[in-house]
């Protein structure tokens, strides 16, 4: 079973991490408008897994559910497949972008998406090998 007390200690941190955000910057115009946006995003994220911890801890069934869920190993395999087609799509994106901001003269977008990939795939590498030697 999950640790409910753990996973709602950690959503209440986020949800008062997000708080101050808020009040920082919309009501107290003390930081950038964007913090605020990002407290409000990190908060309604906390409550909403807030309400799924109460659910868990309180409905048997839908914790043997959920549990069950999470270590299917055709969802873990889906799951796996997805990330892995995110990281190739973002690559290919990515390069593909390089070459329109290189033909628009776009230096800056594409130093940053240049180094962006690069440092991408060398975190590919540093992750193959290092599961590769452990398999």
């Amino acid at each position: 079973m999950i640790d409910t007390k753990n996973r709602t200690f950690l959503h209440v941190i986020i949800l008062i991490v997000g708080g101050l955000l808020f009040v920082s910057s919309i009501i107290l115009d003390k930081i950038d408008s964007f913090w605020g946006g990002l407290g409000i995003a990190m908060g309604i994220l906390a409550i909403a897994r807030l309400l799924q911890v109460a659910r868990i801890s309180k409905n048997e069934d839908y914790a043997k559910k959920w549990n069950t869920n999470k270590r299917d190993e055709r969802n873990i395999h889906i799951s796996t497949e997805a990330r892995s087609k995110t990281f190739y799509f973002s690559v290919l994106i990515e390069g593909i972008l390089i070459i329109v901001f290189t033909a628009l003269n776009m230096v800056e977008l594409t130093r940053f998406l240049s180094f962006l990939i690069t440092g991408q795939l060398i975190i590919y590498l540093f992750i193959f090998f290092a599961l590769k030697s452990k398999y």
